[in-house]
């Protein structure tokens, strides 16, 4: 039995769409869009969301996405896999969402509004995971987005150093510093009273 890594792996599974870009013609582009959002619109939307924290933002991310990626088709070089290439286009995406609200904030003063959010009655797994997602929104944009590559989507060190050009040993410090502010966060967070949903 041959091991093979995920980045391999979806290389393999996204041959087909490879070979629909390949026709270098409009209908090929079609079918190779919607196979791309057949496969992976549901991951786009997660890694999005876990980026931004917003329902809106991450459908509005992930329709950014999938227009740039038909846009785009025809230049794909094939230099990395078709998910390693999409991925990357998401990361930048959410990376101008969040320089977009920092510019809300410098401009107008206050946070822009939040989705509502609905709290559970308890300390339960889903108050942990909601109190964890509120904390990885506050980490730092590079941090967040190897935070979310490694655990949200789970792609290896690898596969997220080729999507975000840097070095996996890189990554893998990042993710090591994050997870102890991350700790911190959730730690404290659970400590305090609850007021009305996760601030």
């Amino acid at each position: 039995m041959v091991n093979t890594t995920a980045a391999e792996d979806a290389a393999r599974d996204d041959a087909d769409i490879e070979q629909l870009i390949a026709r270098n013609d409009r209908h090929g582009r079609d079918l190779a869009l919607k196979l791309l959002m057949d496969r992976y619109s549901d991951r786009v939307y997660r890694f999005a969301h876990a980026m931004t924290r917003s329902a809106a933002a991450a459908d509005d991310v992930r329709q950014q996405v999938f227009f740039q990626a038909y846009r785009d088709l025809a230049r794909f070089e094939r230099r990395s896999s078709l998910r390693t290439w999409l991925f990357a286009i998401v990361r930048n995406r959410c990376l101008d969402h969040v320089k977009g609200q920092r510019r809300w904030w410098k401009r107008f003063g206050n946070p822009p509004p939040e989705d509502p959010e609905v709290e559970p009655p308890d300390l339960d797994r889903s108050r942990i995971g909601e109190v964890l997602a509120v904390c990885i929104t506050k980490l730092a944009p590079a941090a967040r987005t190897a935070v979310v590559m490694r655990y949200i989507e789970e792609l290896a060190y690898e596969e997220a150093a080729e999507i975000t050009n840097e070095l996996p040993g890189t990554l893998q410090q990042r993710v090591a510093r994050a997870l102890k502010a991350l700790r911190r966060c959730v730690s404290s967070r659970l400590r305090a009273p609850v007021m009305g949903g996760v601030s």
